[in-house]
């Protein structure tokens, strides 16, 4: 570099953030580097780069008349950790300054309550030491004093100033203990940041920058665009679904809300502020390198193994550790050879244990890109921030379930089909029905033109009431006697809603014989081909689909005979089913 080279230094976390590209497991941030360079030659230095930084992602940009001669990347060890943070003695003196001040504040409230203890002292002693009358002699003379005209006024007058003196001083006592709690939690956070910066620099004692060598034509301003990925960085979708039901008449149709967000989180030792952000479910490419088509195979789907592993056999890393690894430094633990090894590791354990993992994989989906309208700020601290993606509308078929020998109640489901342009990755929803909340559960992947089914809880408009039942017993048969029961039973369901109809599905068990000796017969409702009422599925359930207008009733009879030998008795249990 020759001696007429201008240098400028600056902050990395100072740049302002003009775009943050958002993957599953990092994230491609876009800085902004305006500043005056002379003519020639200028190397501008970007300090304190973040430590999770994917060294070949670096990217710069230059506009105008500016011309990039060279990026580099440099890491270099820190020799002195606490003279040569300036974050860290910044902090120290803060906690310094907390300590000192919270100090003072207990001085302050020691001496208010020794003065309120002085004072709530002084009134006790007058108030046992007041005679009423002469007549009254268990006190001695020098102990006491007689209300007379003179102690009266001087009674009352110290009354008058107790009151407002130990008013005063309780005001101030609380202002102070809350004083003193505000700097207690203010130095709680100042220790933990400190504690979190020494851990890190004990494992990571290195100083990251990227110089990049700028020709200007001429002195002015210039403005670099500054591009790379960081990693420790991720996002998921969820979802507000929220649906109405009530208020509407006949011809109306109801709508959900489906209001998609992305919650982010982030510990890449930068903030995003006031950025724009997107999100995708896309591979980022490394080093502008085309990326790696493998082959779509398809299988079936194996059954999980539950066995429990030999814990010796994970100590191992499924692969080596390499320089681009995240840029963490080599640590001995386990004999993990670095951070990134550790975290392929535990990601293909969970996936080989577990369906469905932590982290979220969208290769079997469409790439998407969602970007959001506002502006975001995303701290670096591990919360989640919630952005919103999309407020989506569907006109759904409200269906209604019910299992009257489990519970006398109809369950509402929305049966919706993804009209958006874009698709429902798989998260968490919370559903919400008449503006009240009611349950949680997870959504699948739902493509364009794909259709979903939401339960939204009880719907207590459809009264179902499950009658008691009747019984009877004989015996039938000439030369073998077997018995023969009868069970009757009856379903009463009623729509009470005032101009809506209502479908309802209706499922009642009938018992499944698992010897062959045991004949079960279903007498009504009527399962003849072309004569059907209802209908029996596999699983020997009983299963009406009705339709009722506003204000009907419907009475649905079950009654089945269960035929087996005398000498025998048969017992009732739920059969699990196998998967």
């Amino acid at each position: 570099m020759t001696e007429d080279c201008v240098t400028r230094y600056l902050e990395a976390r100072d740049l302002p953030t003009k775009t943050v590209i958002v993957y599953s497991d990092r994230a491609e941030v876009k800085r902004c580097l305006e500043l005056d360079l002379n003519e020639g030659k200028n190397l501008v230095i970007v300090q304190n780069v973040s430590s999770v930084i994917e060294r070949q992602s670096i990217r710069v940009e230059g506009r105008g008349s500016t011309v990039i001669q060279d990026v580099q990347y440099i890491e270099y060890p820190i020799e002195n950790i606490e003279s040569g943070n300036d974050r860290v003695k910044q902090l120290e003196e803060d906690k310094a300054t907390v300590e000192h001040q919270k100090s003072l504040t207990e001085d302050q409230i020691h001496v208010l309550k020794k003065r309120l203890e002085v004072l709530d002292g002084v009134a006790g002693q007058i108030g046992q030491n007041v005679l009423v009358s002469t007549e009254q002699k268990s006190m001695p003379p020098s102990q006491a004093f007689l209300l007379c005209e003179d102690a009266m006024k001087n009674l009352t007058s110290f009354l008058d100033y107790y009151g407002k003196t130990a008013s005063d001083l309780k005001q101030q006592l609380r202002e102070k203990e809350k004083k003193c709690c505000s700097l207690k939690d203010k130095l709680d956070n100042l220790e933990r940041t400190l504690d979190q910066l020494r851990c890190r620099y004990e494992y990571d004692s290195h100083k990251r920058s990227i110089n990049i060598t700028v020709e200007m034509q001429q002195t002015g301003k210039a403005e670099l665009h500054l591009s790379y990925q960081v990693y420790c960085v991720t996002w998921k979708p969820c979802y507000d679904i929220r649906a109405s039901t009530s208020g509407l008449d006949a011809n109306c149709h109801n709508k959900v809300k489906v209001i998609y967000y992305g919650l982010i989180e982030q510990k890449s030792d930068e903030d995003w502020r006031d950025t724009e952000l997107i999100l995708s479910t896309a591979t980022p490419c490394v080093a502008g390198n085309i990326p790696v088509l493998p082959i779509l195979a398809a299988a079936f789907q194996k059954q999980p193994n539950f066995r429990q592993r030999n814990i010796s056999s994970r100590r191992k890393p499924i692969s080596n550790g390499s320089e681009e690894d995240m840029g963490f430094g080599s640590f001995d633990y386990n004999d993990f050879t670095d951070a990134a090894a550790l975290q392929r590791m535990t990601i293909a354990y969970t996936a080989s244990d577990h369906e469905h993992s932590l982290g979220q994989s969208y290769d079997h989906l469409p790439c998407s890109c969602f970007s959001i309208e506002e502006p975001a700020t995303i701290l670096s601290d591990g919360l989640s921030y919630k952005v919103q993606i999309a407020k989506l509308e569907f006109e759904p078929v409200f269906t209604h379930e019910t299992v009257p020998s489990r519970t006398s109640s109809a369950f509402l489901t929305a049966v919706i089909t993804n009209t958006a342009s874009i698709p429902l990755l798989p998260g968490v929803a919370s559903i919400y029905l008449n503006n009240s909340f009611i349950s949680t559960t997870n959504l699948k992947s739902i493509l364009p033109g794909e259709e979903f089914r939401c339960s939204l809880g009880i719907d207590p408009s459809v009264k179902v009431e499950y009658k008691p039942c009747v019984r009877s017993s004989e015996q039938v048969g000439f030369m073998t006697k077997n018995s023969l029961c009868t069970h009757e039973q009856v379903v009463s369901i009623r729509n009470a809603k005032a101009s809506q109809s209502a479908l309802i599905t209706v499922r009642e068990p009938i018992p499944k014989a698992i010897d062959e000796k045991i004949k079960i017969c279903v007498l009504s409702p009527d399962l003849r081909p072309g004569r059907m009422d209802a209908r029996l599925s596999k699983e020997q359930h009983l299963e009406w689909v009705v339709q009722l207008a506003p204000g009907e009733q419907k009475d649905l009879h079950i009654k089945y005979t269960i035929e087996y030998p005398i000498n025998e008795t048969v017992t009732y249990f739920n059969q699990v089913k196998a998967y």
